[in-house]
């Protein structure tokens, strides 16, 4: 039998930097190498991404001549420097990147607070004003079209960028919307605006603090006002709109609120006109972006349009990489999607223009990761809208409450996140142990925090100085200030700063840590391997914490038995024999293995055989680590008689099968270290008709649903909604159900269709919500709890804090409350008393699904008890499953039967199991066919699981 041979161009050559996880049928080498070539960095993908969060003013001084930029003193005249600058700048950052400091973290991208010019004054820092606060961190806008001075020169700023990018580390800036600075006394003199009442100098008396300026400052003169902002804002002073009550029009901390929903002009503000104009004469050439000079003047466009342009002249000039995004959820929409396509295109501009410059010939798009306040690891309506990412507040909990202060959550945290983000290429998210508006993970567990961090599924966060455990700051009235104490160059904690070392480079050197497959392997010592299979890009690891002395690790599901491997932790090389490695621990308890010495040879195929219903089945070869492989197709040894393929090519099979008959691919190649061979059977099957509808019905909000019906094996189909006139469909088509039907309702869409090899009825049922159903698990001292809502979309009607409904019992600690009507909300938990959460002043959680809180958001119950319940999809009619439950007896064959479900198509077992249980289990249909994850089997714990189509999923199906 001949194949025939087609010679295609590898994709996988031009790697996209936003990788994901293939959802076909998957690669399998018979040979598991690690791509990292024993420590060189792999390439570049945000799905990995290890991203260094340094508040520039407080990470390193690299030029003290810029210290007192705009008068701005390094202590208050109460001798504090809680909130002033205290002298870092971007010529600090370049020295520690020239000094290596990043690379030996690991670290592929930095994020920088906003270097654009701030407003020069203080404001009344704490709730009791009791020091100076300054704009430090880059909240307080003054210029965007500026470098602020504290921070350095446009040649620093260039300077720094280019050496990030010489170091293949990516640049982040952090940018802000939703408003700008407060007045402070300083500005409204040097720019004449507002009525001050005393000088620029002002200072607090006996009796006073530094909030008490407000008393000098006339805020009824409208006249002298309108020289601020002008009709760019609303702000709760005369002449400007009042701030509102949404997430959109409010004034956040008593910010002036940028009126970004404008479509039209409304001229320049009158404070940058006053500014510009005084500038024009000259000497501020070194802090004028290049790209927006020409920005800076009546450019006939609405102001969040301005923005727009103006935060885009920085990509354009300097080349960055990425926003990160604050406040996203006060600001729309759309405009962050106008901010996204907007900077994409200066990135790309910046490259055409700059081909010589480090980071032109990258490829990946520019990244955009938001802070949305409350936002976990699920995807909503911000994936839709620019953002690549967003900011995981349930990692280390609003309240310190999350899964990073217990390591004995890893397993239930990687499986889920694995789940959630390595599977769905469009969101990912960014998580982090410390954070600037929250909390410091405590100083003395950091050696198991950069553990836990730096293992995690999708992106992480490193906040500066939790590699050198920099101590809590002064921090006066405000908690959140000593957060960014100075970096503590003078006293850092080696061994924590070795172990976030090792940890980050461990992480960097390899895709699967972010991005790949997860699976336990052993609950004591915990083991997991993380496996990235896509194209020619094969990344293997397997991972042991909490290990002590001598230990032994089971590895045969990642590394095959002759192979080299090392600990990366400590350096130490052995060889695996029978599927175990043994190593000594570290004292910190981690063993990071990976592939060492010379490569073997691997081959695969993808799709990695099985059923195929069309004429002929595409089949694409890989081979690593060998200059070519060699296939048959005919049952004869490749060895002696293959025809040679390179890594990438396509061949074409079974076009001279019958139905029912079988071919057996096998591959071979070799190199000087060893040979690999691998077969896949591939059997044609009857081209039966398919019918399928996406969504495949389920629950829906809003008045319609937009369904697209789809075929396969035939040119067309017929549909039904709830038995009416049957209506002719091809592949593609969109309709709509559910317009007048009430809340609550179902409607039942049928599909067939019909070829010469049968007939196919497909049946879904679409449920229109009646809202969103919230569980709140009620902590010990809390009285009954309440549920108070707000930001409702559709609108309805929203009750005050005080009439905030009172949730139903539900069963144990838990409590249920509908919000009917609704697709999205903002909502707090609140008792009688003084309970609530989240805390005073911060904004509640936004939620577009049900969903369960305990602390941390689930979309399913999260479970109490210890046993494992899988879910199967299947069609057979006797399903059975034949286990192992921690490493004991298998089941006698063929196993336990498995009971039809409450979900269609799902049938479903439980079994009784302790906490900590692992299961390895294989399917069968009671009468010799299998699905063992092609010989792999699959492995559970304890919890809830769905298995569909090869993949497993946390949680019922959904």
């Amino acid at each position: 039998m001949n194949a025939s041979y087609v010679k295609k161009v590898s994709l996988y050559l031009l790697l996209s930097f936003v990788i994901t996880l293939p959802l076909f049928s998957p690669t399998f080498s018979i040979n598991s190498v690690d791509a990292s070539q024993g420590g060189e960095q792999q390439s570049f993908s945000w799905d990995n991404a290890t991203v260094y969060f340094a508040i520039t003013d407080r990470f390193h001084d690299g030029n003290p001549s810029n210290n007192q930029s705009y008068g701005r003193p390094q202590e208050d005249a109460w001798g504090q420097n809680i909130g002033t600058f205290h002298g870092g700048d971007l010529q600090g950052l370049t020295d520690k990147l020239n000094e290596g400091y990043f690379t030996e973290l690991g670290i592929n991208a930095i994020w920088i607070t906003a270097p654009y010019e701030q407003v020069h004054g203080w404001v009344g820092g704490g709730s009791d004003g009791d020091f100076a606060h300054y704009a430090y961190h880059g909240y307080y806008a003054l210029d965007y079209t500026m470098i602020d001075q504290n921070m350095g020169t446009v040649e620093d700023m260039r300077e720094f960028v280019h050496t990030a990018h010489e170091q293949g580390i990516r640049v982040v800036l952090d940018v802000v919307m939703n408003h700008p600075g407060y007045n402070t006394i300083k500005d409204m003199h040097e720019y004449g605006f507002g009525n001050p009442g005393v000088s620029e100098h002002w200072t607090p008396g006996q009796g006073q603090n530094w909030h008490d300026v407000h008393q000098q400052i006339n805020y009824e003169d409208a006249g002298a006002w309108r020289h601020w902002w002008g009709p760019w804002i609303r702000a709760g002073i005369a002449g400007y709109e009042s701030c509102g009550n949404s997430e959109i029009t409010m004034c956040l901390a008593g910010l002036p609120d940028f009126r970004t929903e404008l479509t039209h002009s409304v001229g320049l503000p009158p404070l940058l006109e006053t500014k510009w104009n005084q500038e024009r004469q000259g000497g501020y050439e070194d802090w004028i972006v290049p790209a927006a000079n020409d920005l800076r003047r009546d450019l006939g466009v609405a102001p969040a349009d301005y923005i727009v342009k103006w935060l885009s002249a920085w990509v354009e000039e300097f080349g960055i990489d990425g926003f990160r995004v604050d406040t996203a959820k006060h600001v729309e929409l759309s405009r962050w999607q106008q901010l996204k396509d907007a900077a994409n295109e200066a990135l790309w501009k910046w490259r055409e223009e700059n081909p010589e410059a480090p980071g032109a010939n990258w490829t990946d798009d520019f990244w955009m990761v938001g802070e949305v306040w409350g936002h976990g690891v699920g995807r909503s309506e911000y994936f839709d809208h620019g953002f690549d990412s967003v900011i995981n507040f349930t990692f280390q909990g609003e309240h310190g409450n999350g899964p990073a202060y217990r390591l004995d959550t890893m397993e239930s945290t990687f499986s889920r996140y694995a789940d959630a983000i390595n599977t769905d290429s469009t969101f990912n998210v960014l998580s982090y142990l410390s954070q600037h508006d929250t909390q410091l993970y405590p100083r003395e567990r950091l050696i198991d925090g950069g553990t836990y961090l730096m293992l995690l599924p999708g992106g992480v966060q490193v906040f500066y100085g939790d590699e050198t455990a920099r101590p809590f700051g002064p921090t006066g009235s405000d908690p959140h200030q000593g957060t960014r104490s100075s970096m503590n160059w003078d006293s850092v904690n080696e061994e924590v700063l070795h172990h976030w070392q090792k940890m980050g480079q461990f992480r960097s050197n390899h895709l699967a840590v972010g991005a790949g497959e997860h699976r336990q392997i052993a609950a004591s010592p915990y083991t997991f391997s993380r496996t990235y299979v896509e194209g020619d890009v094969d990344d293997r690891v397997v991972v042991v914490v909490g290990a002590s002395g001598e230990t032994t690790i089971d590895v045969s599901s990642v590394f095959s038995d002759g192979q080299q491997v090392r600990d990366f932790y400590t350096g130490n090389v052995t060889v695996v024999e029978n599927g175990h490695v043994t190593f000594p621990a570290h004292r910190n308890g981690v063993i990071l293995i990976e592939r060492a010495g010379d490569l073997l040879p691997s081959v695969s195929a993808s799709p990695a055989g099985g059923e195929f219903d069309r004429e002929q089945q595409e089949v694409t070869l890989y081979v690593q680590h060998a200059e070519w492989g060699a296939y048959t197709i005919d049952g004869s040894d490749p060895k002696e008689e293959g025809t040679a393929f390179a890594n990438g090519d396509v061949i074409t099979v079974g076009r001279e099968l019958n139905i029912d008959e079988s071919l057996t691919l096998r591959l071979y190649a070799e190199n000087e270290t060893g040979e690999a061979k691998a077969e896949f059977t591939f059997t044609k099957v009857p081209a039966y008709p398919q019918v399928f509808a996406d969504p495949p019905g389920g629950t829906f909000a809003g008045d319609t649903l937009k369904v697209t019906l789809h075929t396969q094996n035939v040119e067309g189909g017929t549909y039904s909604i709830d038995g009416s006139d049957e209506q002719a469909f091809t592949d593609g088509d969109e309709i709509m159900i559910g317009k007048g039907i009430e809340a609550g309702s179902e409607t039942t869409l049928q599909l067939k269709a019909e070829n010469e090899f049968g007939t196919i009825e497909e049946t879904y049922t679409y449920t229109k919500s009646t809202g969103l159903t919230i569980y709140f698990k009620k902590p010990d001292s809390w009285g009954t709890p309440h549920l108070y809502y707000y930001d409702t979309n559709p609108k309805v009607d929203e009750p005050t804090w005080s009439e905030a409904p009172e949730m139903e019992h539900y069963e144990g600690d838990w409590y249920t409350h509908t919000i009917e009507g609704v697709e999205r909300v903002q909502l707090l938990f609140k008792d009688r008393g003084t309970n609530q959460w989240p805390g005073p002043g911060e904004p509640g959680f936004f939620r577009d699904q049900d969903g369960w809180f305990d602390g941390e958001w689930h979309v399913d119950r999260p479970g109490d008890a210890t046993d494992i319940t899988i879910y199967y999809k299947t069609g057979w009619t006797h399903p059975h499953i034949h286990y192992s439950l921690n490493q004991g007896a298998w089941t006698t064959l063929p196993g336990v039967p498995l009971t039809k479900s409450e979900y269609e198509g799902y049938v479903k077992v439980t079994i009784e199991a302790e906490e900590g249980s692992q299961l390895r289990a294989a399917f069968n249909n009671g009468s010799g066919q299998w699905d063992n994850n092609q010989g792999r089997d699959y492995d559970f714990s304890s919890g809830v699981h769905t298995l569909a189509d090869g993949r497993i999923l946390s949680g019922t199906p959904k």
